[in-house]
């Protein structure tokens, strides 16, 4: 694929449906007239899905469509009617390697982070010791999150929506960014932008919708609540540093567990409520530092590191 498709197609994945005040609008408008042939690739995908509303709503792209028109009627009397074929059996080619059947097992050991990007122009960022099963048909695109976290940057599809399975709750999205943290007690929902309905599986009918900068949680027992604290906290382990805001031990211990060599679990107790920013590089140094910060000591049993309320 020449490069003007391939960024043709990462282009109609981002913006398919997009809104007029689509944060990359403006890189959008100026990589279409850069280049004649960046519009030509990008209406053969227009064409051929019928996102003539998208088309409507960037001023750029039609102006610049208007201006190759003759360009391109010259092009297919000068090659031919092999030309048009040509065209035509690469695009449905690349309709059919997008919205074919796929199916991927991803997994990060302690320590490690992995980005993956998926043909749909979706992108996955797997926090460390994560382990999820992702799988599309032509009529859905779901993801079974079995332990840990992701973020998970989601290209609008609306005729496949992106389903999450995680044991407790459903999230349902058609184009967005957001957060699933399946800890071992709980799992969080973060947004970024866009919309998600999170449905409890526990209790069937019980749902919450999040917009951008909202969170809620899932308990153990299925009950679902909002929470009053910062969405972009849920996205820091990209940056180095894991957040915490009033979090319990179980929280700290499952958290830190996937950036730690030995395992570590909160004790029995009355735990504490803890507020800090801990840099992965260093914690070890973290926790050795929290029995002077809060009420809670360190000991070790058959291999794990119990973070004891005292």
């Amino acid at each position: 694929m020449s490069a003007p498709r391939e960024q043709a197609a990462l282009w109609y994945a981002r913006m398919y449906n997009a809104a007029a005040d689509h944060p990359q609008r403006a890189q959008f408008d100026a990589w279409l007239a850069a280049d004649p042939r960046h519009s030509a690739e990008y209406r053969a995908f227009v064409e051929l899905w019928g996102d003539f509303a998208s088309t409507q709503r960037t001023e750029a792209l039609a102006q610049v469509m208007e201006q190759n028109r003759q360009r391109r009627r010259r092009r297919l009397l000068q090659g031919g009617v092999l030309s048009v074929l040509l065209t035509v059996g690469s695009a449905l080619g690349w309709q059919a390697h997008r919205y074919g059947p796929l199916e991927l097992n991803l997994q990060t050991g302690i320590g490690e982070r992995q980005i993956q990007h998926l043909r749909d122009g979706s992108e996955l960022i797997l926090d460390a010791d994560t382990h999820l099963h992702l799988r599309y048909d032509t009529s859905q695109r779901q993801v079974e999150l079995l332990r840990g976290e992701a973020i998970f940057s989601v290209a609008r599809q609306p005729q496949r929506p992106f389903v999450i399975d995680s044991g407790l709750a459903r999230v349902r999205v058609l184009g967005t960014r957001f957060v699933v943290n399946r800890l071992p007690d709980r799992l969080r929902v973060s947004v970024d932008h866009g919309q998600v309905q999170v449905d409890s599986l526990v209790h069937p009918g019980e749902s919450v919708q999040l917009e951008a900068g909202q969170v809620a949680e899932v308990s153990a027992d299925g009950r679902l609540q909002r929470l009053t604290r910062p969405a972009s906290d849920a996205f820091a382990f990209q940056s180095g540093s894991l957040v915490f805001d009033q979090a319990d031990l179980a929280e700290i211990a499952a958290s830190l567990s996937r950036y730690h060599p030995s395992p570590l679990r909160a004790g029995a107790g009355t735990s504490p409520r803890i507020s800090a920013v801990v840099q992965l590089a260093d914690v070890e140094g973290f926790l050795q530092s929290l029995p002077r910060i809060v009420p809670v000591r360190l000991r070790e049993e058959a291999g794990t590191t119990v973070l004891q309320p005292r």
